[in-house]
């Protein structure tokens, strides 16, 4: 993805699009600073365990229902208009409702993940 220097707007219910097959995710945009992707699920569908090792994540849910899961605590049940900070080296990841899909905007900082930003996060 190019890095984003300019102002940018878009209509998020126009980005909506699922498939029966995996997960759809659409970057938005990227700068230094941050990386926003929009991501729909269908019904069942799911994102397993990850982490960022130099990124914070937030969740933002456009609709639906789902859950944010982890690994080494307690799981966040999530709803329209709930918002779950991630700090970076948590691993995580996103399950669904098994009747209603599920439309996350992913906000992630920094947006580069160079030796720079490992430094700025982590000092080493």
């Amino acid at each position: 993805m190019t890095l984003i220097e300019k102002v940018e707007h878009h209509e998020i219910h126009d980005l909506t699009e699922f498939s029966s097959e995996n997960f759809i995710r659409k970057p938005l945009t990227q700068s230094k600073g941050i990386v926003c992707d929009f991501v729909c699920f269908e019904p069942g569908q799911t994102a397993g365990f990850h982490k960022h090792p130099v990124q914070d994540e937030i969740f933002y849910v456009v609709e639906g229902k789902g859950i944010i899961t982890f690994e080494d605590r307690e799981d966040i049940p999530v709803k329209r208009g709930s918002i779950v900070f991630t700090p970076s080296g948590v691993v995580h990841g996103v399950e669904t409702d098994d009747s209603e899909r599920l439309v996350l905007m992913l906000i992630k900082g920094p947006g580069i993940t160079a030796k720079e930003a490992r430094y700025f996060m982590h000092g080493n």
